[in-house]
């Protein structure tokens, strides 16, 4: 099948290729910071990288949907004279943010270390965390201009070259410093962080200046256009704050509660360090073709609602829900049974199977609740996406607060925690949805067909993990091994059923039925 540019599935897929990329490199990176850091050192670093979620959230979250949705609209209405206004505009407000927060930084960082974090030593890293910021600003900016346009293979060369010059350079700098201060390692990698952010704010930069099309000249800044950035801007960015601030509270909460729980600082703060820096990125894998769909959906929402295509709004909204489905919870059904595998291998860190199974739960509750966060984003409901979810992550920590207290809970009342409140705030998400544009419910296709995949596939990857175990003598083979079959059977049992995952993305409308299943 020819896939023709400006498509869905064209922008799905050059994002896929460049995120399945970094995922591999990013997996590989906190391989690296494991070996170096340790557990411990990795919950330093993620204390210091909770107070870097927050300022990036306030300052950029709401910019860059603003400059996404607005640059979207304009190519669909053929306006892209003010594209270059919404540039300057995005520019003017997110440094005026960026200075505020490096202001209360270097006037309060080490009461924000001491006495908020916990760890005295974590403000050695807050001068190179701001100045990351202030790159990754201009990095982002651009780069959320581009996707608006259509123009995914920029953004996809961009964050794959960051990582690995990222990589490089903190495998250079703890491979040079070799101490056990982490307090210097998390800014160590603060620096790292730095120089690859130089490379991808000079490389889009670059890009835009010598991306010349008719049409794209200076013009003054009318009040519509500010009165729409603000309006997407404002609730994005309160969501974003107020969430990722709650958020990081329950981190920085979560080593003292689990002391009160019976653990020393030390077995707490690891706890946090093995959740965060080894558990959670090795069960969130399959994020690269998720946020792949939702970031190709969203200008292709706000162009349909732009040029008020309702039923291409409806198709697409569908369309996104049944796609994270068919692609999170199989994906996620195999990495459960392997994860325990998979962590000690590559970490050296022991993972439980009740542990693995929790976790991958939740991970498929937090695609399906990101893809329909961003899809009230691109429809314009932006504020009850901040309604929705800060009251999530309100209700996480009060829960997590309570429950990781308990001896006999631990840190399993974070991730009971943590699968409520979603799930919960992707119903309200879907409901808010299915209101406001009313697409096709179809449950047995939305989840029934996913989770009748995902069921399938668990079991299958138990049995060619046993067998292979048996088979092969290289760890790596046998896990190569396994995947493979899996994903040949996954690939059989849609089309048993019907489906074609490639067919299906890049269809222009969605047939209003179920797919038929096809037994012999």
């Amino acid at each position: 099948m020819r896939i023709q540019k400006k498509t869905i599935l064209y922008a799905a897929g050059v994002l896929a290729c460049g995120n399945i990329v970094l995922q591999v490199l990013g997996f590989l990176y906190r391989v690296l910071l494991s070996h170096y850091a340790g557990a411990e050192g990795l919950g330093v670093y993620r204390l210091v990288h909770s107070v870097y979620l927050v300022c990036n959230a306030g300052c950029l979250s709401g910019i860059t949907m603003a400059c996404s949705r607005l640059s979207a609209a304009s190519e669909a209405r053929g306006e892209r004279s003010k594209i270059n206004m919404v540039l300057r505009l995005a520019f003017v407000v997110f440094f005026s943010a960026c200075l505020f927060c490096g202001a209360c930084l270097l006037l309060g960082g080490n009461w924000i270390a001491g006495g908020i974090l916990g760890d005295a030593r974590c403000a050695r890293a807050f001068p190179f965390m701001m100045l990351c910021l202030a790159l990754t600003g201009i990095e982002n900016i651009f780069k959320s201009l581009f996707i608006g346009l259509e123009r995914m293979q920029y953004a996809a060369t961009s964050e794959v070259c960051e990582q690995l010059i990222r990589i490089a350079t903190v495998w250079f700098l703890l491979y040079q410093y070799e101490g056990d201060d982490y307090g210097t390692i998390a800014m160590l990698i603060f620096v790292g962080m730095v120089v690859s952010e130089v490379f991808s704010a000079a490389f889009l930069s670059l890009l835009f200046r010598n991306w010349k099309t008719p049409g794209i000249h200076h013009v003054r800044l009318d009040y519509e256009t500010v009165r729409q950035f603000f309006f997407i801007a404002l609730p994005v960015s309160a969501s974003a704050l107020l969430g990722n601030a709650i958020s990081s509270a329950g981190s920085i909460l979560l080593p003292k509660r689990l002391m009160v729980a019976g653990m020393n600082y030390e077995q707490a703060l690891s706890a946090l360090g093995v959740l965060s820096g080894m558990a959670m990125p090795l069960l969130l894998l399959p994020i690269a073709l998720v946020s792949s769909v939702c970031t190709a959906l969203l200008p292709a929402v706000t162009a349909a609602q732009a040029t008020e295509n309702n039923k291409r709004v409806q198709a697409l909204v569908g369309r996104a829900i049944t796609t994270v489905g068919l692609i999170a919870v199989p994906a996620t059904a195999v990495l459960i049974p392997l994860a325990p595998k998979l962590s000690m291998l590559f970490f050296g860190q022991s993972l439980s199977a009740p542990y693995v199974s929790l976790l991958g739960a939740t991970a498929v509750i937090c695609y399906y609740q990101m893809a329909s966060g961003s899809l009230l984003n691109a429809i314009g409901l932006q504020h009850w996406n901040v309604v929705v979810s800060v009251g999530a992550e309100l209700c996480q920590v009060i829960l997590m607060y309570r429950w990781c207290a308990l001896p006999w809970l631990g840190i399993y009342g974070y991730l009971i925690a943590m699968l409520m409140t979603g799930l919960i705030a992707f119903i309200l998400n879907f409901i808010i949805l299915y209101r406001k544009v009313g697409f096709s419910l179809q449950p047995l296709r939305r989840f029934g067909v996913p989770l009748f995949c995902g069921t399938a596939l668990f079991f299958w990857t138990r049995i060619f993990y046993q067998l292979f175990s048996q088979i092969c003598s290289s760890d790596i083979t046998m896990l190569a091994c396994t995947v493979i079959c899996v994903g040949l059977l996954y690939i059989i049992v849609l089309r048993l059923m019907g489906i074609r995952l490639l067919h299906y993305l890049s269809k222009r409308i969605e047939k209003p039925y179920l797919p038929r299943l096809h037994m012999w």
